[in-house]
């Protein structure tokens, strides 16, 4: 079942239609979702460019290389393990920033 049971329409006119078209394919979301984010407080933030996403796959894959030596070294006793473990905790807390810096809307004042 639907969570939204109230239909609004709202009448603009081109200029305003042209600036909520835009904006709202700017930040990835179609109108609806836009005027809703916008409604509760929130200024979505423009979508990344696929660049972003690229270097958000290739941290990716440098963790789970370095979780990969991990394993091994810890199983043979080689490295410092708690030390990797705290490099693996803080590639972890860069990509939640990435994240939060690239993605997740403000909240506006």
């Amino acid at each position: 079942m639907r969570s939204r049971r109230i239909k609004k329409q709202i009448w603009l006119n081109d200029e305003e239609e042209y600036i909520m078209k835009c904006k709202s394919q700017a930040v990835g979301m179609n109108a609806s979702d836009y005027i809703r984010h916008l409604i509760v407080g929130y200024k979505p933030k423009e979508k990344p460019s696929e660049q972003f996403y690229e270097e958000i796959k290739n941290i990716r894959n440098i963790g789970n290389n370095i979780n990969q030596i991990a394993r091994i070294a810890n199983a043979k006793g080689v490295i410092d393990v708690p030390h990797l473990r705290k490099e693996i905790d803080k590639l972890d807390e860069f990509i939640i920033d990435m994240k939060n810096k690239y993605l997740r809307p403000d909240k506006d004042e």
